[in-house]
């Protein structure tokens, strides 16, 4: 929203000569603008640190949204500490969806807001990205906390954008990769992204926790680290597999994970290495990277933790660890009874 500040430029000086001989200065923030200094000398007077201070807020005056209007309100919004204290994918993020809003509804007044047509017009915007559903979610997730975040300090009476339905549905806790396609795709990576990929589905880290994993937060027995996202620790357990790839990593860096040239790794020049060798190895389509959480997860249980546990060291919900055992526990039973009645028929 804010640009960087303007240049000392265009300062504007005039000078008038009293009736005694004497000159005098008065210098503006620019033509037309507003007085920041005056001064007296046959020379032009160098700006004090005042006048310095009174031009850049001159300037930022004039580029303020008007008060009581949406932008004004996203401005607030980026200065606060709800949002400066996003992790910085996030803030980037936030960032791309409140200029688009600002676009949008950036000159309407906030009273506007309590409007319960403002809804409609809410959804109206939403469906612009009805193509994506995931950016449409976005799009309503960023809306509804800057109007939240409004509604709690008096700025605005409603939050219309509060439950909008989502036209994204995708419930991904079901999606396992299982050990022969974990196998198939790191056979098609680069040694350095073979032991990442491992590391992701032995230790659940999302992407960009994973890339960011430090030497000193990977202790004895467990990891033990701060997650971008929400600011929370997150022990993982580190199990013999673990501990075995983690001895294969170069200590080039002060991160984990590098890249061929011993440099840390980029979250998203991870998830394109994954994605070229998954689509080369042709097994596991539609996975993701970020669906080796889940499988994590399944390693826990076949392991013996129960589900808070699997909550509490995945950073989730509680109760989403159930959901997962029951889906991954009903196609194992599947399988095995699938099995069963072949060995049967072999018997008989």
């Amino acid at each position: 929203m804010a640009g960087k500040p303007p240049e000392l430029k265009n300062v504007h000086f005039v000078k008038y000569r009293q009736k005694d001989g004497r000159l005098r200065w008065y210098v503006y923030a620019w033509r037309g603008g507003p007085k920041i200094m005056d001064g007296a000398g046959e020379r032009k007077p160098p700006l004090t640190s005042e006048a310095i201070s009174e031009f850049y807020k001159a300037h930022e005056d004039r580029h303020a949204p008007p008060a009581e209007t949406f932008a004004a309100l996203v401005v607030a919004y980026l200065q606060s500490p709800e949002f400066t204290g996003l992790a910085d994918a996030s803030r980037r993020e936030y960032r791309r969806w409140t200029d688009r809003a600002v676009e949008q509804f950036g000159s309407a007044s906030l009273r506007l807001f309590s409007d319960p047509r403002m809804r409609g017009e809410v959804m109206k915007w939403r469906d612009q990205w009805a193509y994506s559903p995931r950016q449409s979610k976005y799009a309503i997730q960023v809306l509804s906390r800057v109007l939240a975040w409004g509604l709690q300090r008096g700025m605005v009476a409603t939050n219309p954008a509060s439950h909008v339905p989502s036209l994204y549905k995708a419930d991904r806790s079901d999606v396992i990769w299982t050990p022969e396609e974990i196998e198939a795709v790191a056979g098609e990576m680069h040694p350095h992204v073979s032991r990442a990929f491992r590391l992701a589905a032995l230790t659940g880290l999302a992407r960009g926790d994973l890339v960011g994993l430090r030497w000193d937060e990977v202790g004895r027995d467990c990891i033990e680290r701060r997650r971008n996202k929400t600011k929370v620790s997150q022990i993982v357990p580190i199990f013999d597999e673990t501990r075995a790839i983690l001895s294969e990593c170069p200590k080039t860096a002060v991160t984990v994970i590098t890249n061929q040239w011993g440099k840390p790794f980029t979250a998203r020049g991870f998830s394109m290495a994954v994605e070229r060798a998954r689509d080369k190895a042709g097994v596991a389509e539609g996975k993701r990277l970020h669906d080796l959480r889940g499988t994590f997860a399944t390693l826990l249980m076949s392991r013996g933790f129960e589900d808070r546990e699997i909550d509490e060291i995945m950073g989730w919900q509680t109760g989403k660890s159930s959901r997962i055992r029951r889906s991954y526990i009903s196609r194992r039973s599947v399988v095995v009874a699938a099995i069963e009645r072949f060995r049967a028929k072999q018997g008989g």
